[in-house]
């Protein structure tokens, strides 16, 4: 899988749910003597377009869509469909299972069926499709104890030499304004404010930076954020989009106020949630 998506030639259209969210997305991708090129247009909502040369991503916007910062959305979700993914799974192969279920046809071309199942049930599984020649993920669904909560999936494919890399030009017309994106956080030295006393087996802290902790298994992340004392104050929620829980809660009733948002079951999130206390230096 991993192979493909970085090696392969394609050029196809997929769509991605999650929640209320509908996102249709053409992705032409083209490998040259290992290096890659690929380009993300997306075919609803705003005009944006994502380009990539390597690790090196921009995000590209018809000049007449007003300035960026007025833009309310730059992102373009494909959930497992990305390279990082694979090492992921199996970063966290000791969390988890994984095992095959026959095959399936997804976008007429065969394919065989995945499961990624956790070990434990605070955190989510995943069912993969791959091309049956090349192992591309055809198809993927995000599953929370049996229930689907995102699906990516492609409508059309091509591979190989039906792919040009004349594919790869902007179909914006006039004008574009565009802003790199980063693909990695840069840490901080602050000390945090609060500490998580219960994490679900397999989690680890990966960054902190001061009211901000990150944690992940290897394959599913979740982030603790604390509010500073003068930012207003959210009422205690609970809330999901797809996949991604958000829960707010106060510390301790009367404390910081903090808010848990990653991708993990809400029974999960919510144990988190109820064990942050805040670090007395």
């Amino acid at each position: 899988m991993q192979e493909a998506l970085q090696h392969q030639n394609y050029d196809g259209i997929f769509t991605y749910m999650r929640g209320s969210t509908f996102d249709t997305v053409r992705i032409v991708h083209v490998a040259d003597d290992g290096a890659e090129t690929e380009r993300l247009f997306n075919l609803n909502g705003e005009v944006r377009e994502l380009y990539r040369e390597d690790n090196e991503v921009h995000c590209f916007h018809p000049e007449s869509q007003g300035d960026l910062d007025e833009i309310a959305d730059h992102s373009v979700h494909i959930g497992p469909f990305s390279p990082v993914f694979t090492q992921r799974v199996l970063a966290a192969r000791d969390l988890y299972n994984l095992s095959m279920h026959g095959e399936d046809r997804i976008a007429g071309r065969s394919a065989v069926k995945l499961s990624v199942s956790p070990r434990y049930n605070d955190r989510y599984g995943y069912r993969l499709w791959l091309e049956e020649e090349t192992g591309l993920l055809l198809q993927s669904h995000l599953i929370d104890r049996g229930t689907v909560r995102e699906v990516f999936q492609f409508t059309s494919l091509e591979l190989g030499d039906e792919v040009s890399a004349a594919d790869l030009e902007t179909r914006i017309a006039g004008a574009t304004q565009s802003h790199q994106l980063a693909l990695e956080g840069n840490d901080a030295t602050e000390q945090p404010v609060v500490r998580v006393k219960w994490l679900p087996d397999g989690f680890r802290p990966v960054r902190a930076q001061g009211n901000r902790l990150h944690f992940s298994d290897g394959l599913a992340n979740f982030s603790v954020f604390v509010e500073k004392p003068d930012a207003a104050a959210l009422p205690e929620m609970t809330t999901t989009v797809g996949g991604t829980v958000v829960i707010t809660r106060r510390v301790a009733k009367t404390g910081p106020q903090v808010t848990v948002v990653g991708e993990v079951p809400i029974q999960t999130a919510r144990r988190v949630a109820d064990s942050v206390e805040p670090v007395i230096y």
